[in-house]
């Protein structure tokens, strides 16, 4: 039986068309590749028999030479099969087949597997035959294109050059024949030692060798040139000399660059650029803008299995040439806009590169601020309505409230539900200005995983009853730097999402929150749930801000986008796949995070009660409810509060002769604003103290010096906004 790893080898092989075969020792079977069957002469099928289907093709001499190698190879002597020899194919015709081999596997120390591959160098051979059938080289020289001959005698150390081989290297005087040092010296630098070493591998171990290189001529010229070697031998075996064809390929070499260049034609920038054949072998390429050497290699550079390789190479040859943009193989870390192109005539494909991660999420970014702006005013006065109702309603039953500790009627319980269901409504319109004018948010730090503990039961609270939520949670002590609302909201934004795409299967699923800590101080939390997942063509639009999957009335796609922002401006990274262990989507929220050696304790600030007796108090709104609980709640502080609700009651009061320490204003008035009411405070007050209070305020105005509480507002906030 054969193992997954042979089965594997087996498919990418036959992916790039390689003729192989692969003998196993102990059964005495060989598979056949379909490719080497039909070098053999038969129907390209993948075969399995005995030794004999090769034998049968070979002269006694060339069988005695495999199997004399065979031997060598299983006592150890030599690293591997290597040999050239000439068969008879099943259709009568004569071919040179260069073929390789090695134990690949043993049992109990014993050989069990050997596989090898196998090329035809009939062409290759053909030539160098009929070269050294001929006495005068150079006419035969002269007919090939661009090629000149070489001969190093191994026993004189002499070599001999054609005079094609004199021009190439810009020589005029073809009387004086060079030393082998001589004739490498003109070599490029860096390609002299894999030179000396191929040159050496053909004298004492036989082996022919393949080199692409560049000369220097005299004058100074460069020509890239191509260099085939094989070795001669006598009746005995032994190598007498080294015959060569020695070409000039900068002509095919420069087509390449022409290429290169039509292929730029549509770029403005320098991006990576590859030139591969129909082998997978890169026969150009160039990624100026990336000098490490381990980018230079396409799989390194784009991190896609061999599977999505064939895949774009299948596709281009078909259409011509495909395009795609902002493309990911590693869940949208890395991003590139790719295109390919086929060049039947050469058979190359040119692949042309761009890493547009940055672009990608700057886009994305700005797509975001673009479409929000349009909607900032919009959104902004209705939230300032909005929070105008609910302050007026919660002053309202603040008042209730103090009224009742003064002993009259019981209410209590039917204020604390008021109280709740404005607090929510506070929740929803705080989302509302987060997502439309970004208000300053502070950044703290702290233990993300004991927020998510001390916050579960506002995941369990929002979800329908048949949906099973799990938080999976090794033990993790950490911090991280981040708004700390924020990390709980996109938890909830996630789950809920989460939810949805649960109601779209059916209506119960499974929702699992987890953790782990990578090597370079990272912390990722994952969501993942049981829902219907994301199709690969929409996992680039869900961070889109108007885009959503969801049924009707089931949401705007404003999510998501909010989510992608809040994470990309403060350094963090949000990665999604479309289907999980659990069937549904993976998104993944990746941190920078401080890792601890034991549990993080914060210290909890203790807020001063507040005391302002006899102090002088001038609170401004026009909502009369609310500036009353304003007055009611520092009365009971011991200030001497004044009332004023518009303009004309301002100039009343501050031309009454009283001297104000602490003006309280709203920031947007019918008649005024809030920079002109305290302007005229503190033309009559300079040294007073300005607080402000406002349900809307555009985080642009950074002229604004004072504090500023959002309605609504209970008297717990606001006794911590004036303690400040």
């Amino acid at each position: 039986m054969k193992s997954k790893s042979h089965d594997f080898t087996h498919k990418v092989l036959t992916g790039i068309e390689e003729a192989y075969w692969q003998w196993d020792l102990i059964k005495e079977s060989v598979f056949y590749s379909a490719q080497l069957m039909k070098l053999l002469g038969y129907a390209g099928e993948d075969t399995i028999g005995a030794s004999i289907i090769w034998e049968k093709h070979f002269e006694s001499d060339s069988l005695e030479e495999i199997h004399a190698q065979i031997q060598q190879h299983l006592k150890g002597v030599i690293e591997r099969i290597d040999v050239t020899l000439p068969i008879t194919n099943n259709q009568g015709d004569k071919l040179w087949l260069h073929a390789v081999g090695k134990v690949v596997e043993r049992i109990d120390g014993r050989a069990s597997l050997m596989f090898g591959t196998v090329k035809d160098v009939t062409e290759t051979k053909n030539l160098i035959v009929q070269l050294k059938k001929q006495n005068n080289w150079l006419m035969l020289a002269e007919r090939i294109s661009n090629s000149g001959h070489w001969r190093y005698d191994i026993k004189s150390e002499t070599l001999d050059w054609s005079a094609e081989v004199f021009r190439i290297h810009g020589l005029a005087n073809k009387s004086i024949i060079p030393s082998f040092e001589q004739a490498i010296e003109p070599i490029l630098a860096k390609d002299q030692p894999k030179f000396r070493t191929s040159f050496h591998s053909a004298i004492h171990q036989q082996q022919p060798f393949y080199l692409k290189t560049a000369i220097t001529q005299p004058s100074g010229s460069k020509v890239k040139v191509e260099v085939i070697a094989e070795v001669e031998r006598d009746c005995n075996g032994i190598a007498m000399a080294i015959f060569g064809v020695y070409k000039d390929i900068t002509r095919s070499e420069d087509l390449l660059e022409k290429l290169k260049l039509l292929a730029m034609v549509n770029y403005t920038i320098k991006v990576p650029v590859f030139f591969i054949d129909d082998n997978d072998n890169v026969v150009y390429q160039d990624i100026s803008p990336h000098h490490d050497g381990v980018s230079a290699v396409l799989f390194n550079y784009i991190n896609f299995s061999i599977i999505e390789y064939m895949e774009y190479k299948k596709l281009a040859k078909e259409q011509g040439q495909i395009k795609e943009n902002n493309v990911s193989f590693d869940k949208y870390n890395t991003v590139f806009d790719l295109s390919i192109t086929y060049e039947a005539d050469e058979g190359i494909y040119i692949w042309i590169v761009e890493n547009v991660t940055d672009k990608f999420r700057k886009e994305q970014q700005q797509v975001i601020s673009n479409r929000l702006a349009l909607l900032g005013n919009t959104f902004g006065n209705v939230s300032h309505d909005i929070n105008n109702v609910l302050g007026v309603a919660l002053g309202a039953i603040e008042m209730l409230e103090i009224k009742f500790s003064r002993g009259e009627k019981d209410i209590s319980s039917y204020i604390d539900r008021v109280k709740n269901a404005i607090d929510k409504g506070k929740d929803v319109t705080e989302r509302l200005l987060a997502f439309t004018r970004r208000p300053t948010v502070k950044v703290v730090s702290f233990d993300p995983i004991q927020d998510i503990f001390d916050n579960q039961y506002l995941f369990k609270q929002l979800l329908l009853s048949t949906i099973n939520i799990n938080f999976n949670f090794k033990p993790i002590n950490c911090l991280i730097n981040f708004p700390k609302g924020e990390f709980i909201n996109i938890l909830l934004n996630l789950v809920l999402n989460a939810q949805d795409a649960i109601q779209e299967k059916g209506l119960s699923g499974q929702i699992e929150i987890s953790a782990n800590l990578l090597d370079n101080n990272r912390l990722e939390i994952h969501v993942k749930d049981s829902g219907i997942g994301i199709a690969k063509d929409n996992l680039t639009k869900i961070f889109d801000p108007f885009y959503s999957s969801k049924s009707v009335n089931k949401g705007n796609g404003i999510g998501l986008a909010n989510v992608y922002s809040t994470m990309y401006k403060h350094n963090g990274l949000i990665q999604v796949e479309g289907h999980s262990d659990l069937g549904g989507a993976h998104f993944t929220l990746v941190f920078k995070c401080k890792i601890l050696k034991e549990k993080y304790l914060p210290k909890h600030a203790q807020l001063n009660t507040i005391q302002y007796k006899n102090t002088n108090i001038l609170v401004l709104d026009d909502e009369v409810s609310i500036a009353e609980f304003v007055a009611l709640f520092l009365e009971t502080k011991g200030a001497n509060v004044i009332i004023a609700n518009n303009k004309e009651q301002l100039i009343e009061r501050i031309n009454a002769g009283v001297n104000f320490e602490i003006f309280i204003t709203d920031m947007i008035l019918p008649d005024l604003s809030g920079k002109d009411a305290v302007n005229m405070v503190k033309a009559k007050y300079p040294d007073i103290n300005v607080f402000s209070i406002s349900g809307y305020v555009a985080i642009e105005d950074t002229s604004w010096d004072y504090p500023v509480l959002r309605k609504p507002f209970n008297s717990k906030e606001l006794a911590e906004f004036l303690a400040i």
